[in-house]
């Protein structure tokens, strides 16, 4: 360098020294022979440095210099929990600082988004129609190569009116023993429960007491009478809305449970049951009807009504169930049957029960002693023969 020229370091136009000496007074800068270092250096400290000997006639030298800078973020809004209504909306903005710009990222740390993706790009997340299986932590991630990625993380609370479910809609006791009604409880805020007869409400006396675990509220009639029968509900409000569920005490029976195979002898039927009652069941109402099939029609005969003593083959003292038969005579072959079955205990008849259907075999094939594997063919036949509308023969 000749002895008339001076070395200069600028940044744009701000001039940060001359020969030996600093003209900045930034102290972050130290001149080492004509060589320029800056210390702690900053985002606002990127861009073009020049190195210029006297007038610039001999060329100027430029450094580019670019900060990299590990992401930094923040979640709005602050607050580490936010509290929405079902059907309500939220919107989260996760504000990402760094360099190169980070790539933002939401995900929610207990399942899928609730748009069904497991990852969302973007700095907003927007949260429409909000259901209670949307609560949750959300997880904001900003990433852009430079150190670790940096995460945030916001929980969502969403409000929604009570649920209710009974663990039985319907209760068979009988006198002086005790009944215990039960509804199960999904709510947020916390619910109140009510409990109420008839449209009455209840209060705990010695006779009954209302009681509640976790989720269950229970409500349990000891030493049940007659004036105990009837309808009884279970109510549930908060905040946001409110749920009801009926549950019935009674005499009557339950709703009996066919339990026959799908197919019979040629002109007679067992016909077996399962009914919960804690009464003898004094009599039985059997409907049953035979299904006319042709190539060309398919109709129903009339229905044949049976009020019958069935036969009881056991009572199940802990459950109340009793399993019950009555055999059915004077069938038509090779036909499909179906029929119905209510029950009566002293306090009156039970509600019907499922359809059932049979088929009978043909005459002079006895199929009592054939085993499973009928059963299940006979069963799959039967349902084909209702279903295309055709009789069917069979050769064994």
């Amino acid at each position: 360098m000749s002895g008339s020229s001076v070395l200069v370091w600028r940044k744009g136009s701000n001039l940060i020294s001359a020969g030996h000496h600093l003209i900045t007074s930034d102290r972050r800068f130290l001149l080492q022979s004509f060589n320029l270092q800056l210390r702690g250096a900053k985002i606002t400290d990127q861009g073009d440095y020049t190195c210029q000997i006297g007038d610039g006639s001999l060329g100027d030298l430029i450094h580019t210099v670019e900060i990299l800078i590990p992401p930094n973020l923040q979640i709005i809004p602050p607050e580490n929990q936010v509290t929405a209504k079902q059907g309500g909306s939220v919107l989260f903005e996760c504000q990402a600082t760094g360099n190169p710009a980070p790539i933002v990222q939401w995900s929610k740390k207990d399942g899928i988004l609730p748009s069904g993706l497991q990852v969302e790009s973007g700095s907003t997340l927007s949260l429409n129609d909000l259901q209670k299986q949307h609560a949750g932590m959300y997880q904001c991630t900003a990433s852009n190569g430079i150190g670790q990625p940096a995460t945030s993380e916001v929980k969502l609370q969403v409000l929604y009116p009570p649920e209710v479910h009974v663990v039985r809609s319907w209760y068979n006791t009988g006198d002086s023993l005790e009944a215990k009604l039960s509804c199960l409880i999904n709510a947020d805020p916390p619910a109140e429960v009510l409990w109420y007869q008839n449209s009455f409400p209840l209060q705990p006396t010695d006779k009954r007491s209302i009681t509640s675990s976790g989720t269950t509220s229970t409500l349990t009639i000891r030493n049940v009478q007659f004036s105990d029968f009837g309808n009884y509900s279970c109510v549930v409000l908060n905040s946001i809305g409110r749920d009801k569920k009926y549950i019935e005490i009674s005499g009557k029976p339950g709703v009996a449970e066919i339990i026959s195979p799908g197919f019979s002898n040629p002109n007679s039927y067992r016909l077996t049951w399962n009914v919960q009652s804690v009464f003898p069941i004094v009599e039985a109402k059997i409907l049953f009807r035979r299904l006319l099939i042709n190539t060309t029609y398919h109709h129903h005969d009339q229905w044949h009504d049976m009020i019958v003593r069935p036969n009881e083959v056991s009572f199940n003292s802990e459950s109340t169930e009793r399993l019950q038969q009555y055999q059915l005579n004077g069938l038509v072959a090779d036909s499909v049957y179906e029929c119905l079955i209510q029950t009566k205990s002293q306090y009156g008849y039970s509600e019907l029960s499922n359809l059932h259907q049979w088929f009978t075999s043909r005459v002079g094939r006895q199929i009592e002693s054939v085993g499973a594997r009928l059963s299940s063919f006979f069963s799959t036949i039967v349902l084909l023969v209702v279903f295309i509308g055709y009789k069917i023969v069979y050769r064994y």
